[in-house]
């Protein structure tokens, strides 16, 4: 059965949402199709090898470089490879993704790498970079816009093809969990990120996670929905300040489950995701005036 491969326009019959293993989630993600290119190649290793029986795949897109979005490139070594110049080191070398996650020297890395083992993922080269507004042309009618969407990592990017008005987000994934867990995320670029797609004139938009959403107004409610996830995050926060001048320090939010309503099996990765985190946070607070720094802390304005 291939019913993980879902056409997307009934106009366009070269657009194909592809299904990733158990609905995508982690360590899977979602994918689209789009001619001969696909985005992204988490969607696990038994559905690309079916995936590349019944379409030639001779391009693949990366909009980013977490494993979930990747581990599957080396089922794919005979097509040409592209990603955004920022998010190019860990994709060519993913032993970066030790020092990306901030988990060098912890319990963690040994965890991580034997995810990477699991999964077989390989370092692959990229053949070319992808940079802002850039126009890829697919077959005699599609043309892919790349629109540069940083902070949940650094490179990520989202794309969209203007005749059919379909958008693949990526990890702006419009779930109930954004993530900027890694020390090249940043929350500032994220929610102007967000913004941004706010705008698109869509009709369908994939994410890397939550899959196909239709409709203009549906598309625009949950990108508000997700923007509101950032804002109560904001609010929790703040709300463990000191009323008084007490400083306060980023390890005095540790465990406090500010960003992970409850910890799970992963929680020792977990606690240091969400750390990193709540320091994205803190930077934007900083940025807007909010806190300021004071002795080895910070404390409300």
């Amino acid at each position: 059965m291939n019913d993980f491969i879902q056409p997307l326009s009934d106009e366009y019959k070269d657009i194909y949402f592809i299904q990733g293993e158990l609905n995508a989630r982690y360590p899977y993600s979602h994918s689209l199709l789009v001619g001969d290119y696909l985005i992204d190649t988490g969607i696990s290793s038994k559905r690309l090898r079916k995936l590349k029986k019944i379409f030639p795949i001779n391009h693949v897109i990366l909009s980013h470089w977490h494993e979930d979005h990747i581990s599957g490139n080396y089922l794919l070594k005979d097509a040409k490879f592209y990603c955004h110049l920022k998010d190019k080191p860990p994709i060519e070398d993913i032993e970066m993704m030790i020092p990306y996650y901030n988990v060098a020297g912890t319990p963690i890395e040994n965890e991580m790498r034997k995810l990477i083992e699991v999964l077989r993922m390989k370092n692959v080269k990229i053949d070319d970079l992808i940079e802002e507004n850039q126009i890829i042309d697919i077959g005699d009618e599609l043309k892919l816009q790349v629109i540069f969407t940083p902070g949940h990592t650094a490179g990520h990017c989202s794309f969209y093809e203007l005749s059919t008005k379909v958008a693949f987000l990526g990890d702006i994934d419009l779930s109930k969990y954004p993530y900027y867990g890694n020390i090249d995320a940043s929350l500032i670029e994220f929610e102007n990120s967000i913004a941004r797609i706010k705008d698109l004139d869509v009709n369908i938009v994939v994410t890397g996670h939550r899959g196909v959403i239709e409709g203009r107004s549906k598309i625009r409610e949950e990108i508000e929905k997700y923007e509101s996830i950032l804002q109560d995050r904001d609010e929790r926060i703040l709300s463990h300040f000191p009323e008084r001048s007490k400083p306060i320090k980023l390890i005095d939010f540790k465990g406090k489950n500010i960003i992970y309503r409850r910890y799970t099996a992963f929680k020792d990765f977990e606690l240091i995701a969400e750390l990193l985190m709540i320091e994205k946070h803190f930077e934007k607070f900083l940025k807007d005036d909010i806190i300021s720094k004071k002795k080895n802390g910070y404390i409300l304005n």
